[in-house]
């Protein structure tokens, strides 16, 4: 096709400024989809291509059934791509221009509760073979890795990528850099004494366990002792999530757990800004739908002591 050329092109430009792989797969999605809609409409040029056809395009996306927010997502992918076209004087215009988004749904976010994931921390320190406890180096590694995972994410409000680019390096007392972070902005996370503790543990039985062995120079690693892929921790989440009995309604990933995280801070009292900070957003309107979030008892009881009449006994 006309345009694989492009596409391809732009994928290489991505993957040059050294955007996650994430990022790179939802742009080759995104490519996918538009390819095979101009070659429906029998678009072989990309001067032909209009405002009305990405208008068409997004609509053919609502059709099949997308939700808003999908269908917003691929048309700030467009933006990107024709920006590129016009920047490296492929096109004279961008279509995308003037194109709005769909008026998207307030979402509330649901997540696990504090006994889920002290369950989930339990379970995984449990490792089971055949139906039977197994205590061997190589199982104490794994239970403490696991028990590691679920402690971070819950607990920092990391993204999954960043777990797994951690390197050891990266910890300093009390708090990890985070130097992959999306936007390859750098952030500092702070360390919760619990946190701290496990990942001494962790380290200890990772040495016993790897003894003469060459390992990758990562916080977290897989049984080969190479650098564990996020896909890995996804199935180690959903797994431990089952056995935990976590609520058929609550999805077990590891966005989960950035949600459960930042919603505790919230709850906790800690400001939007600071909690935007914490998770690595551009703006705190990203960190504001988490706010939304928040059962309306909840609200009230962290505000319940904090209204102006209660703060002006206090000072007297």
């Amino acid at each position: 096709m006309y345009f694989d050329e492009f596409f391809e092109e732009f994928i290489f430009n991505c993957q040059s400024r050294n955007l996650a792989d994430g990022t790179i797969k939802r742009y080759r999605k995104m490519l996918k989809l538009l390819g095979d809609f101009l070659e429906q409409s029998k678009i072989d040029d990309l001067d032909d291509i209009t405002t009305k056809h990405i208008r068409h395009f997004m609509l053919s996306l609502k059709r099949k059934g997308s939700k808003e927010t999908y269908i917003n997502s691929h048309l700030k992918l467009l933006r990107s791509f024709f920006t590129w076209l016009l920047d490296e004087g492929y096109n004279d215009t961008n279509p995308t221009i003037g194109v709005k988004f769909f008026k998207e749904k307030k979402v509330v976010i649901k997540t696990f509760t504090d006994e889920e994931v002290l369950r989930m921390i339990e379970v995984a320190g449990i490792y089971k073979y055949n139906n039977r406890k197994v205590n061997t180096e190589f199982t104490r590694f794994i239970t403490q890795r696991n028990k590691l995972i679920i402690m971070l994410l819950a607990d920092t409000a990391i993204r999954v990528n960043e777990l797994c680019t951690i390197k050891n390096d990266d910890i300093y007392k009390d708090r990890i850099l985070i130097k992959e972070g999306k936007g390859d902005k750098e952030r500092f996370v702070y360390l919760s004494n619990p946190v701290i503790a496990q990942i001494m543990k962790y380290n200890r039985v990772k040495k016993n366990n790897f003894d003469g062995v060459v390992i990758d120079d990562n916080l977290i690693l897989s049984k080969n002792g190479t650098k564990t892929m996020p896909l890995d921790i996804q199935v180690v989440i959903k797994k431990l999530g089952k056995e935990a009995n976590v609520r058929k309604e609550i999805r077990c990933s590891p966005h989960t757990l950035r949600h459960y995280s930042a919603q505790t801070l919230l709850k906790n009292g800690v400001d939007v800004y600071s909690v935007s900070r914490i998770l690595g957003h551009s703006n705190t309107k990203i960190t504001e739908v988490y706010l939304r979030s928040l059962e309306t008892d909840e609200v009230l009881i962290n505000t319940r002591n904090k209204s102006p009449l209660s703060l002006i006994k206090r000072k007297k």
